[in-house]
């Protein structure tokens, strides 16, 4: 594996092996599981495109956060030390076989920052600057330490988090994300400080020179069809509260890593902030401020509605549910003892399409030559044709059994996937060394299977419109009204613009849709929360959209909200792009009559706004007076835009001229002209808000 170190790192490390050799026998290939197929039945019914797969059919690992809290501190020689002795008294030939596999991979981790070390110092002694031969000399210290115990200053601290991380990468691994990382950094940092061994400024320049050693790798990220620059997962999460005595946490490293933030233009790390209601005043400032350089950072996580939605779960103690970090995007888990799965997804569209249609899809069978796990010739379930429905209820009733179905459906596929062993990585966890067990055989405390929900407030629009129009005015029959989505509006454009600009939709504080929404919310976390994954615990449910908002809504006919054929629907928990009307106020207040309270996976709203309505302290303050309204009401998440749509078109026209302009899409920050150009036309549709 070649290594390197660009002028002015401070920080060693770096992926340069991108896939590692498979050494796999006939013998494993014969005892994989080879039903587990994410090109066919599974890549268009389930969209759980985040699997992954091998030769043998084994999922791949991610968005689980490493125990860094405890790993540093420890080091890894003393991990090593552990499974050595663990290998002494283990009771089943698989844990000592576990044990081996990271007492491997760690001796392999040591090896590698020994040549690291021979490296640097050759590079100190050809060095003739004596600024920058003196960072090599520590450089090179920070390694000889490393090799034989934990860190003992900050700066080897954040070194061995990298090394850690990009070597997780390097296993197989992705959308790594790193956890409370103010929290896990502070002693080291503290400790400096007070000893007088390094300035605040230096520390800076440390924790800068750590971030940017993790936006090395945005342009080499995962996946086939949805791969994106800087769909990393490299979320760090800071603020919050401590998971013993609830109190709020916040310290002086929170606020150097927003300064650091403001101070760098790049993707990574993805910040998460935890607030709850004794976050200091000036960390919202600082917060709000970063929000309106517009790169889509902060998210913001509302502790006193998150740790309640864990406690909702039977699993989860108060001490961990108060530990929680944000996965890679904005997946809620426990950092250090879960082993998080973004799986499932259900679309409402698409539930409702297929009550409309007896089960079937408007546009016919997506991908028909490969499509795999049809009943008969439909992926939905026969819940009866439009005349059967004579009234709104049985129709609704239609639509809940096709929900039921893509779940009940989906969560048996998903209960079928084997994972992927993975010695290093899993070493870095709580439980699984304990165990002797690898995250294939739930070595982890808590294994979190979640599902999504997507399309949401253009269902409950949708649903909305044929309950008035069919059922209470009686303009149209069920049959009359589903001709007319089957054939996307053709003659029909003045019922579609009157649906547009005239009907009452989500996010406009108008309770006879937020009801619909709400409805279905709670009748998708009563299916998700029936079921449980491979280790006996129960799935969770989130409201987020990930990619779905683009290329799911590519299989979809029309929708009753107006909504053409194969057009985007909304991302995440958002109204329909332009079908806000009434403000931010009326958003949250919309979003916050819906109970997310067991929505343990979270449920993000994502908000536009344009550089005008923050530049100024007022409007900032007015923003984050808004975000605190809709956190009382209930709400999970955030995650916010500040964009103006001049500049979007103009970047689409010259993207020469704005190679730095970073925008939030599903669930992360990346370079706006990077991505594909129904994500950017996405963008610019949404609704751009002010005060």
């Amino acid at each position: 594996m070649p290594i390197f170190l660009l002028d002015g790192d401070l920080i060693c490390g770096g992926k340069t092996v991108y896939q590692l050799p498979t050494y796999i026998t006939d013998e494993e290939i014969k005892w994989g599981n080879h039903n587990f197929e994410t090109r066919g039945y599974n890549h268009n019914f389930d969209n759980c495109f985040n699997l992954g797969q091998d030769e043998r059919g084994f999922a791949l690992n991610d968005s689980s956060i490493p125990a860094y809290y405890k790993v540093l501190p420890l080091g890894l020689p003393a991990l090593i030390a552990e499974a050595e002795k663990r290998m002494e008294t283990a009771e089943t030939d698989a844990q000592k076989t576990y044990y081996e596999s990271v007492i491997m991979t760690n001796t392999a981790a040591i090896k590698l920052m020994a040549r690291y070390e021979e490296m640097v110092r050759t590079m100190e002694a050809n060095e003739s600057d004596e600024t920058r031969k003196g960072e090599l000399h520590q450089i090179a210290e920070n390694m000889a330490q490393l090799q034989k115990g934990a860190p003992k200053t900050f700066w080897q601290a954040c070194q061995l988090m990298y090394f850690i991380q990009f070597l997780i990468w390097v296993e197989g691994g992705y959308l790594i994300p790193l956890g409370r990382t103010d929290q896990i950094l502070y002693p080291y940092y503290q400790k400096d400080i007070e000893s007088g061994k390094i300035t605040k400024d230096f520390a800076f320049e440390i924790l800068e020179a750590f971030f940017m050693k993790l936006n090395y790798e945005v342009d080499r990220t995962h996946g086939e069809d949805i791969k994106i620059n800087s769909d990393t997962g490299q979320s760090i999460t800071i603020g919050g509260v401590d998971p013993i005595t609830g109190d709020d946490v916040s310290n002086e490293l929170t606020m150097m890593i927003l300064d650091a933030k403001c101070d760098m233009r790049v993707t990574d790390p993805k910040v998460h902030l935890r607030v709850n209601q004794n976050t200091p005043e000036s960390i919202w400032k600082k917060a709000a401020y970063l929000n309106s350089l517009g790169m889509g950072f902060p998210t913001y996580e509302n502790d006193d509605a998150i740790i309640p939605a864990f406690m909702n779960h039977p699993e989860y103690t108060l001490e961990d549910a108060r530990d929680y970090a944000a996965s890679g995007c904005w997946e809620m888990t426990i950092q250090g003892r879960s082993f998080n799965r973004n799986l499932g997804g259900v679309c409402c569209l698409r539930c409702l399409e297929w009550a409309l249609n007896d089960g079937q899809y408007f546009l016919g069978v997506p991908n028909a030559d490969t499509a795999q796990g049809l009943i008969d010739d439909r992926y939905g379930i026969r819940t009866g044709y439009p005349e059967w429905f004579d009234t709104y209820e049985k129709l609704f009733n239609a639509f809940k059994v096709q929900m039921k179905h893509t779940i009940d459906m989906t969560s048996s596929y998903l209960n079928r996937a084997m994972i992927s062993p993975s010695p290093f990585y899993s070493s870095m966890m709580e439980d699984c060394m304990e165990l002797g067990r690898d995250f294939d055989a739930y070595g982890v405390r808590y294994t979190e299977t979640d599902f999504q929900l997507a399309s949401l407030s253009n269902c409950a629009d949708a649903l909305y419109v044929i309950r008035k129009l069919v059922y209470e005015d009686k303009e149209y029959t069920l049959r009359e009204f589903t001709d007319i989505l089957k054939n996307d509006w053709a003659g029909h454009e003045n019922l579609r613009q009157r649906i547009l600009n005239d009907f009452p939709r989500f996010g406009n504080d108008i309770p006879e849709v937020d009801s619909i929404a709400n409805e279905i919310v709670q009748y998708y976390i009563q299916e998700v929360t029936k079921h449980r994954n491979p280790d006996g615990q129960t799935y969770r449910a989130r409201v987020t959209s990930a990619t779905s908002y683009v290329y799911g809504s590519q299989i979809l006919g029309a929708s009753a909200d107006g909504r053409h054929a194969r057009e985007f629907y909304s991302d995440n928990l958002s109204p329909m792009m332009g079908a806000d009307k009434n403000g931010p106020t009326a958003i949250v207040k919309s979003c916050g009559e819906i109970d997310f309270s067991h929505c343990a996976g979270g449920a993000v709203l994502d908000m536009k706004f344009h550089p005008s309505a923050l530049k100024s302290e007022e409007g900032r303050d007015k923003f984050i007076a808004l975000l605190k309204t809709y956190f009382k009401l209930g709400g999970m998440q955030t995650q916010i835009n500040v964009l103006d749509n001049k500049v979007l078109v103009d970047a689409k026209k010259h993207p020469e001229n704005y190679r730095d302009l970073i925008v939030r899409i599903w669930g992360f920050s990346t370079y706006f002209v990077e991505i594909p150009e129904k994500f950017q036309d996405h963008i610019i549709a949404r609704s751009t808000l002010a005060f």
